[in-house]
């Protein structure tokens, strides 16, 4: 295929040194920054740089943040060929993928909207790698109208640079549970480092403290963007951690032990149980109810 790939930061890098490393397809690269695209094609990640005439492409994936990709789209659509298939990176769907598949649909285009688990504490095209993808989960979130075949080549396309579990949904189950899976993960990081004592931490930590912490440096523009844009399912997550929090200071401000014991291990039967459904998990689920 002619693929090409806009925004060439964690993601899009890493899609673009993925496909140059484990496939035969042809990889074009669009970003505003002149000296990323230079580096790109200097290393041989991409094969030639596309600036505004997105003609001739079997796939597009737009890289870019959730509020740009409408941009985007909308600004070059016109020059794309039919039956070219869309898809995006975004880590919040909100009404994108109905938008999008609107303003496609009108210039013969496909559009799907996915969602690939992957990534690093550190962000841009320096952080890339051909490997961030190998063994990940990806998301998709097709319409009610989108052609089967187009989810089957979005998805061969996803398990030719590494992925190997696929999750069909639709945009809001994909919103409510990234709300849960990581939104909420990277809220409880960056809060957790706020401790004074932080600053007393080397030496005194481990494996634990380095697992809470590792995403704090998250990218504060990107991420920002992803909490408004799925507060209410965020909102909703943060009451219920808050309240099992309540609970475990609670027995703890009661001296209870036998009730803080309970806690314990039905966060560990909890997560033990968790990791049997993973492990039984088929390699494709479908989760279609809204």
């Amino acid at each position: 295929m002619r693929i090409l790939v806009v925004g060439l930061g964690l993601i899009g890098g890493s899609v673009c040194k993925a496909l140059h490393t484990f496939t035969e397809h042809s990889v074009y690269g669009c970003d505003k920054n002149a000296e990323i695209l230079e580096k790109a094609m200097q290393e041989h990640v991409i094969d030639g740089i596309v600036e505004e005439d997105c003609s001739g492409f079997d796939l597009i994936v737009v890289s870019l943040y959730p509020e740009a990709i409408p941009q985007w789209v909308a600004a070059h659509v016109s020059s794309m060929t039919a039956g070219t298939i869309v898809t995006d990176v975004a880590g919040v769907k909100g009404d994108i993928p109905e938008t999008m598949g609107k303003l496609c649909a009108a210039h013969d285009v496909h559009y799907l909207a996915a969602h690939p688990m992957a990534g690093k504490e550190r962000f841009g095209y320096e952080a890339s790698d051909e490997n961030l993808f190998q063994g990940a989960n990806f998301i998709l979130t097709p319409l009610p109208d989108t052609p089967k075949a187009v989810t089957a080549q979005v998805k061969n396309f996803a398990h030719q640079i590494g992925f190997r579990r696929f999750v069909i949904t639709t945009p809001q189950l994909h919103d409510r549970m990234i709300a849960y899976t990581s939104q909420l993960a990277h809220v409880v990081s960056s809060a957790y480092v706020k401790s004074p004592v932080i600053a007393l931490e080397s030496g005194f930590s481990g494996g634990s403290f380095h697992d809470m912490t590792r995403i704090a440096t998250m990218n504060e523009d990107m991420w920002t963007m992803l909490f408004m844009q799925n507060r209410e399912s965020l909102l909703m997550e943060l009451d219920i951690l808050l309240e099992n929090l309540n609970q475990y200071r609670e027995v703890l401000a009661n001296g209870d032990r036998e009730a803080l014991y309970g806690l314990i291990a039905d966060g560990r039967q909890r997560k033990e149980d968790n990791l049997q459904r993973r492990r039984n998990a088929p390699s494709v689920i479908e989760m279609m109810e809204s």
